[in-house]
């Protein structure tokens, strides 16, 4: 009867000692799933692939303004967007329901080139911030839904794509999913100032850029930068002029980024089930051609790239001074000048 009774207590023993193997196994298991949805939730910053969720939720302040903290995070404190890059770029939106869809302070006008535009057919609306990818994005948008030889979709219905006042988005057709493209502060700047190539006072007369060198341009008012080129100054305008309401809430919904195109574009055409605009984008081989290229043609005759243009802590201080906001809600961080 002993040895029955040890038998048992021995197979108990056994039994009691798996199932706290299992019970320690199943408490693993749940952590690991657990450290694998943080991360991926919290691990993308400006530079890295979006996350395909509504990741930046917005919400009123008690002085009326919007403010951007993580979906997810249950304390509810904002970001600190500078310190951890973490932005509206590259991010979905969701909007408390006291947040309704503004429009910005700034908008382009009502023609193709500096005009919004939108789509009635697929529900959606692009916003065009100046030197931010504009061009490409609706020279896209518009050889995807209209054909290639149709340069302002005159060949089909105008509810396919058609050029709209951008400030004109958020009043008629705040339910369209609504999106933009920003872009590090540091390049759009060189950008801007490679462009006044184009747009010299007297035609003939050579670069702009051979005569005005870039920590000129930077250290000039905008306003004063007309003494060196007819560009019209709208250029100069912040990104969030194009894409925030006066009360900093976002007027998009996705805002994907310049440095990352083609994946974001995936993403926005993803979201809006436009399988005949993702098929475009898969037969010109899933990249998107840049269609205005100043900067790019510029900073080959550049020794040591951008970086070198930024050298100087006093130029890279100016441009942070002119885009403070821009680093602060997109989540570029102030002291990344890239490399191209």
């Amino acid at each position: 009867l002993k040895k029955h009774v040890q038998n048992h207590q021995h197979k108990v023993q056994i039994t009691l000692n798996h199932s706290i193997v299992l019970i320690w196994m199943l408490i693993g298991l749940i952590g690991l799933v657990w450290l694998c949805t943080t991360l991926y939730l919290f691990k993308y910053d400006v530079n890295s692939f979006p996350v395909k969720q509504w990741d930046a939720c917005v919400r009123k302040t008690n002085d009326g303004q919007c403010e951007i903290y993580p979906c997810n995070r249950q304390d509810g404190v904002p970001f600190q967007t500078t310190s951890d890059r973490i932005g509206y770029a590259g991010r979905f939106v969701s909007r408390d329901v006291n947040v309704e869809k503004q429009p910005m302070r700034s908008g382009g006008g009502s023609q193709w080139a500096s005009a919004c535009v939108i789509s009635d057919k697929y529900k959606f609306a692009y916003i065009h911030i100046l030197k931010s990818g504009g061009s490409a994005t609706k020279e896209f948008l518009r050889k995807s839904l209209c054909g290639e030889d149709d340069p302002h979709c005159k060949r089909v219905d105008p509810s396919v794509l058609r050029p709209i006042a951008c400030r004109q988005i958020a009043k008629e057709h705040p339910d369209y999913f609504t999106f933009s493209f920003g872009r590090n502060p540091f390049s759009r700047m060189y950008s801007m100032y490679s462009m006044m190539d184009g747009f010299p006072h007297k035609e003939g007369t050579g670069h702009v850029t051979d005569t005005v060198s870039f920590s000129k341009f930077v250290m000039t008012e905008p306003k004063k930068r007309n003494a060196f080129t007819k560009m019209s100054s709208s250029h100069y305008l912040a990104q969030t002029d194009f894409t925030f309401s006066r009360d900093l809430c976002p007027s998009f919904d996705f805002l994907g980024r310049v440095e990352h195109f083609d994946q974001d574009m995936r993403v926005i055409l993803e979201h809006i089930d436009a399988k005949v605009m993702i098929d475009y984008l898969d037969s010109i081989g899933g990249t998107v051609n840049p269609v205005n290229t100043w900067g790019s043609n510029k900073k080959k005759s550049i020794s040591g790239g951008l970086q070198a243009e930024y050298s100087s802590p006093e130029i890279r201080d100016r441009v942070v001074d002119i885009y403070k906001r821009d680093f602060d809600l997109l989540g570029y961080a102030w002291h990344d000048v890239p490399s191209t």
